[in-house]
Order: C-alpha cells, then sequence, then structure tokens
C-alpha cells in the first residue's frame, strides 16, 4: 500500500529510514555495487592507459561512463514506469555485470572497452529511476527526500572508498582482478534485490512506444516552469562544482598527497551538506535555500587569491555544502509530482546530472590547458552565483505573480 503525504515539520532521521522494511537490501546492494565501480573506474584507466599510453583515452573511460547517461535520460527514462521495479533493477545489474565481465575477454581492442563503459552508463539511470520507484512505493515525502539523501551520503563514501580501494588493490593485483570484482559486485547487488524487495507493480504501464513517451515526458517536464527550474538547480551548480575534482591534480602540481587531500575534503562537505540538511527538517528547508544554494559560488571566488592547498581543501569542504540543495530540489519534486510520476523524472534528473557534470570536468579541463587552474575554478563560482540568482529570481517573480492573481481573484470587501 502507498504512503502518501507531507510530514509536517518533523525530522526523518537516517535511522529511521534504514529500519523501514527493505530499505536495508536496497541500501547494501547500492553501496556494494557502487565501491565495486568506482574501484573499476580506476581500473579500467589504468588498464587503457597501459594499452595505449594516451591521457586522453584514460580519462575517456570516465567521460564514457558519464556522457552516456544523459542520452539514456532523454530517450528511455519511460522503461521505468512500464516495468516492475524489482525486475527493471535486478536486469540493470545483470546487463553491468555482463558488460563488465566482457572487458575480460583477452585482447578486447580499447574502442570496444570504451563501448562497454558507455553501456553502462546507458543501464545507470534505468536503475536510478526504478530505485526511486520503489522508494516511492514504500516511504511518505519526508522518508522519501531523507533516503535520497542517504543514497548521497552513501555514494560519497563509496567514491573516498572506492578510490583508495582501487588505488591500493591495483599495487596488489592487476585492474583485470578489480574488473572482475566489479562483476561480481553487480551480481551479488542482483541477488540482494531480488530476494530482498517486494514485488512492486508498475508505476504507469502506458500504451506509447517507449522513445515517444520518454521525448514527450521529457519535454513536457521541461516546460513545466517549476519542475525546469527545480531541475536546473541540480544541474546547473553541480556541473560548476565538479571541476573543483577535475583540475585538483594541476592545482597541487601532480602531487599526490595534496590532490587526496583536496578531493576527500570535497567529498567530506557533501557528506556533511547532508547531514545538515536531514537535520533542517522540512520546514525549515525553504528558508534555508538561498545561503545554501550561494555557498558553492561563493567558496569557488575565493580561488581567485590562489591559495595554498590547506586553504584550497577548506574551500571545497565549506562548497560542498552547497549540494544540500539537492534536498531542498527533491522535496519540490515530491510535492509537485504524484508518487507514480517519480520514478521517469528521477531517472531524467540522475542521468542528466551524470551527464553534465561529466562535461563539466571535460570542459574545465579543457579550460585549464590555456588559463590558469585557479582562475578556472574563480570563473566557475561566479558563474554559479549568477546561475542560481537567475534561478531564484525567477522563483521569486513566479510566486508574486501567483500571488497577485490570487488577490485579484479575491471578492473585494470594505464599506
Amino acid at each position: 500500500m502507498r504512503r502518501r503525504g507531507v510530514q509536517g515539520g518533523g525530522v526523518t532521521t537516517y535511522i529511521q529510514v534504514v529500519r523501514r522494511p527493505e530499505m536495508a537490501a536496497v541500501l547494501v546492494a547500492h553501496a556494494m555495487s557502487l565501491v565495486g565501480s568506482v574501484a573499476a573506474e580506476v581500473a579500467l584507466s589504468v588498464l587503457v592507459y597501459r594499452r595505449t599510453s594516451s591521457s586522453f583515452l584514460a580519462a575517456m573511460t570516465l567521460a564514457c561512463a558519464f556522457v552516456p547517461q544523459g542520452a539514456s535520460a532523454l530517450l528511455l527514462s519511460s522503461y521505468v514506469a512500464r516495468f516492475r521495479p524489482r525486475r527493471l533493477l535486478v536486469g540493470c545489474d545483470l546487463v553491468c555485470a555482463g558488460l563488465v565481465a566482457a572487458m575480460l575477454v583477452p585482447g578486447v581492442p580499447v574502442v570496444v572497452l570504451l563501448a562497454l563503459a558507455a553501456g553502462t552508463g546507458l543501464v545507470t539511470p534505468l536503475f536510478t529511476g526504478a530505485r526511486a520507484a520503489v522508494l516511492a512505493d514504500l516511504l511518505d515525502a519526508s522518508a522519501f527526500v531523507t533516503a535520497r539523501s542517504l543514497l548521497r551520503v552513501l555514494s560519497q563514501s563509496a567514491l573516498l572508498l572506492g578510490f583508495a580501494a582501487g588505488g591500493l588493490a591495483l599495487a596488489v593485483v592487476g585492474p583485470e582482478q578489480l574488473l572482475a570484482a566489479d562483476a561480481v559486485s553487480f551480481l551479488a547487488s542482483a541477488a540482494l534485490l531480488r530476494w530482498g524487495t517486494g514485488d512492486h507493480p508498475p508505476q504507469a504501464p502506458g500504451t506509447r512506444p517507449p522513445l515517444s513517451q520518454s521525448l514527450r515526458v521529457t519535454g513536457r517536464s521541461l516546460r513545466d516552469p517549476v519542475l525546469r527550474r527545480l531541475l536546473l538547480l541540480t544541474w546547473i551548480p553541480a556541473a560548476l562544482f565538479c571541476p573543483v575534482d577535475a583540475i585538483a591534480t594541476p592545482y597541487a602540481h601532480g602531487r599526490g598527497r595534496e590532490v587526496g587531500l583536496l578531493l576527500a575534503a570535497a567529498a567530506a562537505g557533501t557528506i556533511a551538506a547532508e547531514w545538515l540538511g536531514v537535520r533542517a527538517g522540512l520546514s525549515r528547508r525553504p528558508r534555508l535555500v538561498l545561503p545554501v544554494a550561494l555557498v558553492t559560488g561563493l567558496a569557488l571566488l575565493g580561488y581567485a587569491g590562489h591559495p595554498p592547498v590547506l586553504v584550497a581543501a577548506a574551500l571545497n569542504l565549506v562548497g560542498a555544502l552547497g549540494s544540500a540543495i539537492g534536498q531542498w530540489v527533491d522535496q519540490g519534486l515530491v510535492e509537485h509530482l504524484p508518487p507514480q510520476a517519480r520514478g521517469r523524472l528521477f531517472a531524467l534528473q540522475g542521468g542528466l546530472l551524470m551527464a553534465v557534470q561529466g562535461l563539466g570536468v571535460a570542459a574545465a579541463g579543457a579550460l585549464a590547458e590555456v588559463a590558469a587552474p585557479h582562475l578556472v575554478l574563480a570563473g566557475a563560482g561566479a558563474l554559479s552565483l549568477l546561475s542560481v540568482w537567475l534561478l531564484l529570481r525567477g522563483d521569486d517573480t513566479a510566486r508574486r505573480r501567483r500571488t497577485g492573481a490570487s488577490l485579484a481573484r479575491r471578492p473585494a470587501t470594505g464599506g
């Protein structure tokens, strides 16, 4: 039975979410497959570099896993509503396991390795959307937002653990063994989801062909002013903050310890942002939107003075606190959408988020070839502040128009 409605101003904690039926399986499967995937990204880039000695092709392994997610989100999101979520979750994990296993075939050409990485990227938004459909079926609005926050915390933790584990494992075993472990992690995730979650019904089976339905849903979402603003607030600040990862190596002049500090600070800030956002609760989040939205751009502007690495790490940590706006966005999407529409919309949101982050990383890397890294980051901060101001100003204008229209329809009183 669906649980709907927005809780008052109360706080749904991470512990309360974990205790909900089926949530433990969803969260453990997410963490397990993600750690394996992050470690495999390290392994695949090393494997490609060893074969080609090309830094560009090694970097392309990450781009191939990210950018196709945007195409999948635009073209395939309606599949999320057409199938039973558990069947789609398990199917996506099995497809990914097969794609990663195919990377282990001896002598497979590099172009095929990149194509297989792109294949995993195409599958990811379907998995994300199906998981959102399960959450919408299990949780009320407050718990849904907290569960999404917890998934992001696990993602950042997996990045820290996966990169560390991947680097350590590569010193002991080869990249092929890491890829094999990733394939096994997908199989384990599929098993957990198959036997640890319920068989929820499809959200909206529909009769339209999947491609046309996906394009129709995407177009309708982007034409809706509320959805468009919420989605842009997800995509634009994230795309402008992700260059801190792309430029960490040149900023620290390739010194491993300093690079690790810059990356770890950004991940730690994101984890702190999610915890603070959950503590704020539903009622206080709208009042915090403006300072939270601006903090990322302000922190990046601090790079204009070319600070030392320790100060830059502090700026990364503070700037990452701006990711707490994701909870306000999730809350807005939940309040604006019926539960049966959430799977498709979150597939679109997540897939395009990864795509714009991949493009942001590529653009920052290209700019850093012709401009000083600290100036690239400061410029990203200025663009972040401008974009957030325009988006929130548009929200303010729309709110005033709705209020004015409501007052105009109100019957006149007086003597």
